[in-house]
């Protein structure tokens, strides 16, 4: 080395002050090599060229002093040009840009037509992003349909567990006294013309077709997708992600794909349980208040709704439950650096599944409604 530097001086071909490393760029010698590598910046070169050729190691310390020597030249107006980069040293600092979250500028306050602006190419931004991994989980699940021995059935079981049965007690206690509430209101109209028996009509109808699907698929928002978002941000943030990446596991096979089957499965049944939650609170009311039987209000149920009813709140509850999913664990694989980035994604995990609930339903609703359903 020349007195004692990590590196060479020299001039280039072309003029420019070549700067030729001679030792590792890692965290022991990384602050010698900044005090230097700024010294040369002072002087009057207006162009400078790293030559990495005979460096063969470089750590996330010799990284940051790259990147940081890169924005020091921005600012003094000096061109860098980096040359001969190992290729295992490449992909690594390349790997190391594509992971490190880009600090985004403050914008300026604007107009409201700007800020609109804005708002609305992050948001189709957002929304590419999610059709891109929605398309990747689809091809993911397509290869392992056709190769069904290599499915994790027992990551699934357990996420059912988590997302059904525990969730049956609190989903039970909401719709019975939903069903409850309903009847209620229901009574105070139709006792005016004397068509109590109707009330089975209408409450069975509404939970059959509506108020059973969108209620279970809240609540699995507000469970199962806000702990999937939490559960992969927090292995992105301890860097399990990665590792298992190192180790050639496909991430949407292993991690995402089981809790998606997990809510597919556990949405309709839930959804049925709370169908017979809210009758239950129905009939409550009814033998209570409006001289109604047991018996004349489940016939009553069961002369009002049909097959077509219950498949239509089925499928609604299925494509509920994949919107869920998806989100929960897009939201999680978008976690930066930071535990409050878990919790921001987690809130967002949320607040996206609600807005897709709703968003999914008007559209089925319609739907239904063109198809005579």
């Amino acid at each position: 080395m020349n007195g004692g530097l990590p590196f060479e001086t020299g001039t280039s071909s072309e003029g420019e002050l070549l700067v030729s490393f001679k030792a590792p760029l890692t965290y022991e010698n990384a602050a010698q090599t900044w005090q230097r590598l700024s010294a040369l910046v002072i002087s009057t070169h207006a162009s400078l060229v790293l030559d990495l050729s005979s460096v063969t190691k470089v750590d996330s310390a010799g990284a940051a002093l790259l990147w940081s020597f890169q924005r020091l030249c921005d600012r003094k107006g000096v061109r860098l040009r980096t040359e001969s980069v190992q290729p295992p040293i490449k992909h690594f600092l390349e790997y190391l840009e594509r992971e490190t979250p880009k600090q985004q500028p403050t914008p300026p306050a604007g107009s409201f037509v700007s800020r609109f602006g804005d708002f609305l190419i992050v948001q189709a931004t957002e929304l590419r992003d999610f059709v891109r991994f929605c398309g990747s989980f689809l091809a993911v699940a397509g290869s392992v349909l056709r190769r069904s021995g290599r499915f994790r059935w027992k990551e699934s079981f357990y996420y059912l567990q988590l997302a059904g049965s525990d969730a049956m007690t609190i989903l039970f206690l909401i719709m019975f006294l939903l069903g409850m509430v309903m009847t209620f209101q229901a009574a105070i109209q139709l006792k005016q013309f004397g068509a109590n028996i109707y009330v089975a009509d209408l409450v069975s109808l509404a939970l059959a077709r509506e108020l059973a699907p969108v209620f279970t698929a809240m609540l699995l928002a507000g469970r199962s997708g806000s702990a999937f978002a939490a559960e992969i941000g927090t292995m992105k943030v301890g860097e399990e992600l990665d590792a298992l990446a190192v180790m050639g596991f496909n991430l949407t096979e292993l991690v995402i794909l089981p809790k998606v089957i997990a809510l597919m499965m556990a949405a309709p049944l839930l959804t049925i349980w709370a169908n017979v939650a809210g009758i239950l609170g129905g009939i409550v009311v009814s033998a209570v208040s409006l001289d109604l039987t047991p018996y004349s209000f489940m016939y009553e149920v069961y002369s009002a709704i049909s097959l077509t009813d219950i498949a239509g709140g089925m499928l609604k509850t299925e494509v509920f439950a994949i919107l869920i999913g998806l989100v929960g664990c897009f939201r999680g694989c978008q976690t930066g650096i930071g535990a409050d980035s878990v919790g921001r994604q987690t809130t967002s995990a949320v607040v996206s599944g609600l807005f897709l609930i709703i968003f999914a339903d008007a559209i089925l609703t319609v739907l239904y409604y063109l198809l005579g359903w």
